[in-house]
């Protein structure tokens, strides 16, 4: 069984019961973290919840990055103020909380750079496997120097 969503990501689900998840947010080079995202991977989450027959499952990237964390235009264009930030981030850590309390194991295969947002989807999962590649790279921004750049750059 295969299912498109929106045209940002696809789910298929084998014979076994491994649901596989790929990542493709269009229009975009790399997958980022924005509302599409944060839609599209809580329809994910409710479909994984509610599958019947579910083994496991395998998170992937259509990319030539996993995942290259927040979408940098999304945060700029939004609400500056510090109750808003707040819940921004409250919003959209809650997917990972969702996804590393599926009742099965969950792998990602690491096709390239994870970094903020999309390293936190890798530290989510049950398991982590990654290319032997010089490009793939996972990790965390600083997280004094990410809030400065990123408060400067909302404050602007």
């Amino acid at each position: 069984m295969s299912y498109r969503f929106e045209s940002e990501y696809s789910y298929e689900k084998d014979a076994d019961g491994i649901v596989t998840y790929t990542m493709d947010c269009s229009g975009q080079s790399a997958n980022t973290m924005n509302q599409g995202w944060y839609d599209g991977i809580c329809e994910v989450l409710d479909r994984l919840e509610a599958e019947e027959g579910l083994t496991g499952v395998v998170i992937a990237s259509a990319k030539k990055t996993f995942f290259a964390g927040g979408d940098l235009g999304s945060m700029l264009a939004s609400d500056p103020a510090p109750e808003a930030l707040f819940q921004w981030v409250e919003k959209f850590k809650a997917p990972y909380r969702r996804l590393e309390r599926l009742k099965v194991p969950v792998a990602v295969a690491i096709n390239g750079a994870a970094l903020g947002g999309g390293y936190e989807i890798c530290l989510a999962a049950n398991h982590r496997v990654i290319v032997d590649d010089p490009k793939a790279k996972v990790g965390l921004p600083k997280s004094a120097s990410a809030c400065c750049r990123a408060r400067a750059a909302w404050c602007a």
